[in-house]
């Protein structure tokens, strides 16, 4: 089962998902396309930045999160571009997650955590 988050107090449940529970409060989080990581690994090739990126290929244009995430998952992808570049290559997917730093909502501080799989997951706020 797959519980997707709408807004901060709607989910949306699916079948066929794995779920992880994380242990601080979820910011957001999205799913990028394996053709959306494409796009990512030739811009990054060309040398456009992380942030850059982020801005312009995963939150421009509708998408919007909440204040710190683009900036803490372009840092997530900073710290091991060959595994996208790997993950794009392999067919995979990107499903991304950016919690509170603080383990407190709101914070401004965001970590986030990227899993790259060909299967869905969803994570859940802690109980």
């Amino acid at each position: 089962m797959e519980v997707k988050l709408i807004s901060d107090d709607v989910i949306q449940i699916q079948p066929t998902a794995s779920i992880i529970e994380m242990s601080k409060p979820i910011a957001h989080q999205a799913k990028l396309t394996n053709t959306q990581l494409g796009k990512m690994v030739k811009a990054h090739q060309k040398g456009t930045t992380w942030l850059s990126i982020v801005s312009t290929l995963v939150f421009a244009g509708g998408q919007t999160a909440p204040a710190g995430v683009a900036t803490a998952l372009a840092l997530a992808l900073a710290g091991s571009p060959n595994s996208l570049i790997a993950a794009y290559y392999s067919g995979k997917h990107a499903c991304h997650v950016s919690v509170y730093a603080s383990g407190k909502k709101p914070s401004l501080s965001k970590i986030t955590y990227i899993y790259y799989t060909k299967s869905n997951l969803s994570f859940r706020n802690p109980r």
